[in-house]
């Protein structure tokens, strides 16, 4: 074979060509190469990939002619040795590829002759090394993996400079599935309900966790039980048989102190509260001195005056009783106004946050002498979700439960779904690693969530086979996941799936971002691209297109539902007015069926989104 190096003078991108991205090149990696033009002096134009490279030819070569190189050094000058000879023109990627294994003394199993024509079609420069690394990955293959996905998803660790192992190969594969997380928690949950193996704490708290994720709307539901329930027992024109077992019932599970009485069924308690809730402001109050007891007051009223959580009304309401310093019982008839209106607000603005992030609820917690951390409040408002459970609860305890869902559903929007989303995530512990430096109180909130969990779970050499099968699949997925979320310079795609599911319905979610950051390092919202693939339990396939240019958004929604048209239509002026009012201005909505994506090459070309099963995540 005749050996011919080169020596780079001078390198530049192709015009004209866009589909590669330019590719480092290494020792040892074998790429395909065309003589473009010749130059005196034993120089040529090659082109290899998207790049042609000035090379000087200690061996003349001619032009025209194709060629497979091995890169002999990469640094401080690219050097080239001719690997093939001319490869003949018309040949295909199959013969291209036979001859070349057998230039590079490489066997030509299925696996191999599959590997070298798939680095060759995608014009990526390949080792001998790689190459049989990826022929054993390819034979270790499970039955439900096809060597064309595995094949793509290898070409993506590659580009991300990861290991090439199968572990590896399944992470990957495993974060670009579209099929949702719904499944394998609900294989898991099982598993682990069914198993002897695992500790009871970590058992406990592990089904605990998925229940959370399972229903994220459970606290707010509570909250509007909750604030039900305290508005029937403070208001004394209800009966009595209304009011006492209400009573009862939140005294037994520490909701309420022993002390509360029909008469005074919220007492001051006096108990710590979480920063800048209404507990903490009336505590503030009630351990003031006589002579700070103005100063006090004027905080109150403050405070109150910049709740946005509450109506005009509601605070008037209030600070009408702070007007008289020196009312009788003032503390306690301060006490049960703001609980008062607290517990009207929280089934009214279910899921309105105040500027400190605080909602209805959390006040009304607060007030109830239970809101000394986020935690306690969060287990309080699971007492409340265990007592709506109970299957022994009374007529007016259902009553209140009944009230409750409705106000949840008469509330459904954007914010609803946005604090669904945020609470699922929290719970799955989605890139927790990056929070084991934090401050203690963070540290203590990464035990409750499910992936360090998972983690804690699978270190244990004991539990079983089922067990540890699918504990690594959930957390294979969530691995995957995070590898595709990356950043290239100020390009960033984040990737997250989330699972809903409310009033019984069921959603898998999984959304991707792709847009810039800012030179302070923040996400630059005027520019983005987002697709929702979405499996709905009534609309079932659902892929929605959202891109951002220049705060001017476009809408395109794909569902093989012919009536989702019309819809869409009745919602549009909602959708803009929505946009409008924080600063973004609506194009357009469009709804396609999945067939008519398929029709649109322009459309594919550009997204290159999409396949038949889904969204096709990629960069």
């Amino acid at each position: 074979m005749t050996s011919t190096s080169f020596s780079t003078v001078q390198s530049q991108m192709t015009s004209g060509i866009t589909s590669q991205l330019q590719t480092p090149m290494k020792e040892g990696q074998v790429v395909h190469g065309t003589i473009k033009k010749l130059y005196p002096n034993q120089t040529a134009e090659v082109q290899i990939g998207n790049q042609k490279v000035i090379a000087k030819l200690e061996t003349p070569l001619k032009a025209g002619d194709s060629h497979f190189f091995q890169v002999e050094k990469s640094a401080p000058e690219l050097q080239l040795k001719v690997v093939t000879g001319p490869l003949t023109q018309g040949n295909t990627l199959a013969q291209q590829g036979q001859q070349l294994l057998q230039a590079m003394n490489l066997p030509k199993t299925t696996e191999m002759q599959a590997a070298i024509q798939f680095f060759m079609k995608q014009q990526l420069p390949v080792s001998k090394e790689t190459l049989i690394q990826v022929e054993q990955l390819l034979k270790q293959l499970p039955k439900d993996m096809t060597m064309k996905a595995a094949l793509e998803t290898i070409q993506k660790i590659m580009e991300m400079k990861l290991p090439l192992t199968t572990s590896m190969l399944q992470t990957v594969l495993s974060g670009k599935s579209t099929d949702g997380l719904h499944n394998i928690l609900q294989n898991f949950q099982s598993q682990l309900q069914q198993d002897q193996t695992v500790t009871p704490a970590l058992k406990n708290n592990i089904l605990l966790n998925l229940q959370k994720i399972a229903e994220p709307f459970n606290g707010p539901a509570a909250g509007a039980i909750l604030g039900k329930q305290v508005e029937i027992i403070l208001n004394q024109q209800q009966s009595l048989t209304s009011r006492l077992p209400i009573l009862q019932t939140l005294k037994e599970s520490n909701v309420l102190p022993l002390t509360a009485s029909l008469t005074n069924p919220t007492p001051v308690t006096g108990e710590h509260s979480i920063a800048n809730s209404a507990g903490a402001q009336l505590v503030k109050l009630g351990q003031a001195a006589p002579t700070e007891k103005g100063i006090a007051i004027e905080q109150l009223r403050n405070w109150l005056s910049q709740q946005s959580s509450l109506t005009t009304n509601q605070k008037s309401e209030v600070l009408a009783l702070l007007k008289n310093d020196n009312q009788p019982n003032q503390l306690s008839v301060v006490n049960n106004a703001l609980t008062k209106v607290f517990a009207e607000q929280s089934q009214q603005a279910i899921f309105t946050k105040d500027m400190n992030g605080l909602t209805p609820k959390d006040h009304l917690v607060s007030l109830l002498g239970k809101g000394a951390t986020v935690e306690s409040i969060a287990q309080t408002l699971q007492q409340i979700t265990d007592i709506s459970k109970n299957p022994t609860s009374g007529n007016v305890l259902t009553q209140t439960i009944v009230q409750a869902e409705q106000q949840i559903l008469q509330q459904l929007d954007g914010k609803a779904f946005e604090h669904a989303m945020k609470e699922v995530l929290k719970s799955l512990g989605f890139g927790y690693e990056a929070k084991l430096g934090s401050n203690n109180d963070e540290i203590r909130q990464l035990a409750s969530q499910l992936k360090p969990q998972i983690v804690e779970l699978l270190q244990n050499q004991t539990i079983s086979t089922a067990i540890r099968d699918s504990a690594e699949t959930v957390l294979t997925r969530m691995n995957g996941l995070q590898i595709l979320s990356n950043e290239n310079g100020p390009q960033h795609q984040l990737l997250m799936q989330v699972p809903l599911e409310f009033l019984g319905k069921k959603m898998d979610a999984t959304l991707e971002w792709n847009g810039r950051m800012k030179e302070n390092g923040k996400i630059d919202s005027n520019f983005a691209r987002i697709m929702f693939y979405l499996k709905l339990e009534t609309l079932e396939e659902t892929v929605v297109d959202m891109q951002v240019q220049n705060k001017v958004v476009s809408i395109t929604l794909f569902n093989d539902d012919q009536e989702l048209g019309l819809f869409a239509e009745k919602l549009k002026e909602t959708l803009k007015l929505g946009l409008s009012s924080v600063g973004y201005q609506l194009s357009g909505v469009f709804v396609k069926t999945f067939q008519e994506q398929k029709m649109t090459p322009a459309l594919k070309s550009k997204t290159n989104m999409f396949d038949k099963q889904g969204v096709d995540i990629r960069i």
